[in-house]
């Protein structure tokens, strides 16, 4: 089966960090202690969709909450009754 996506849309969602964040005054160096402390952490910013984030940043700060708290609903009624 074809996946609905080509390699330019893969690109634009899943990637690694940039290096201009690991030359960051400020973030560099706490790249560089995770890196070394927890590599894995660091490899999986490479599997996170960028889309998701920017659909939620599009969102007011109100809309933002309603939706997490639609969320945490969502996910309490997957708890499991102790009996």
């Amino acid at each position: 089966m074809k996946p609905s996506y080509d390699d330019g849309t893969l690109a634009a969602y899943f990637q690694p960090l940039g290096p201009a964040l690991w030359e960051d005054s400020v973030l560099g160096p706490l790249l560089r202690r995770i890196a070394v402390e927890d590599p894995d952490l660091i490899a999986a910013v490479a599997d996170v969709d960028r889309s998701q984030i920017r659909d939620t940043l599009r969102r007011a700060p109100l809309e933002r909450l309603q939706a997490a708290f639609s969320m945490a609903e969502a996910l309490s009624g997957f708890r499991r009754v102790a009996g």
